[in-house]
């Protein structure tokens, strides 16, 4: 049971990579359903058609306007899961801030928001948040939050205090499986 379980992660996994990694569409994803679907709203392909996906409008900072052929659609954000981007980066829309997904097509999503600290030298702030997996809200990527959003998982408590010694180290990839770490770690935990 445990090899069969195992093997159709994998599996999934492989699936939902041809369908993120491609960089010849964009759109928007209404729902978590249609995001784990790859289930494009106004889809283009990205070679020969375009349209602007905007959701930093200035004097309507909650809202989402898509030109899309020759009609314009406006959206409230919180009526908007993700968007993809011609060039393959998905920003999960939570809470009316914008979240880059970095794992896509893994179990764990893990989220890398860079902003501009204000002040002397305007530094870049980068931090890490996490969701359980697509339908789950958005957190920020420590141990604890990851032992509690997975509580029943005793297993993979074990293997995260083994594998990892800091929440910095929750973000790493796994360059040899071609996985974040914390997701290698949870397909070893079932």
């Amino acid at each position: 049971m445990k090899v069969k379980t195992i093997i159709s992660i994998c599996l999934m996994v492989l699936i939902t990579l041809s369908g993120f990694s491609q960089t010849d569409s964009s759109g928007v994803y209404f729902t978590a359903k249609d995001f784990l679907a790859h289930k494009l709203s106004f889809s283009i392909y990205c070679k020969t058609q375009k349209h602007k996906i905007k959701s930093d409008m200035i004097f309507h900072p909650k809202k989402i306007t898509i030109k899309h052929k020759d009609s314009t659609y406006t959206y409230p954000k919180d009526k908007i899961y993700a968007i993809k981007y011609c060039d393959g980066k998905i920003i999960r829309i939570y809470r009316g801030s914008k979240y880059p997904i970095m794992n896509p097509y893994e179990k764990i999503l893990i989220y890398k928001v860079v902003s501009i600290a204000s002040g002397k030298g305007n530094v870049a702030v980068t931090k890490f948040y996490f969701s359980k997996d697509a339908e789950s809200r958005i957190e920020k990527l420590t141990i604890d939050n990851v032992k509690a959003a997975f509580f029943d998982n005793h297993k993979f408590h074990d293997l995260i205090d083994m594998e990892f010694h800091s929440d910095d180290e929750l973000s790493s990839y796994d360059n040899f499986h071609k996985i974040m770490k914390i997701n290698r770690v949870l397909l070893n935990s079932l």
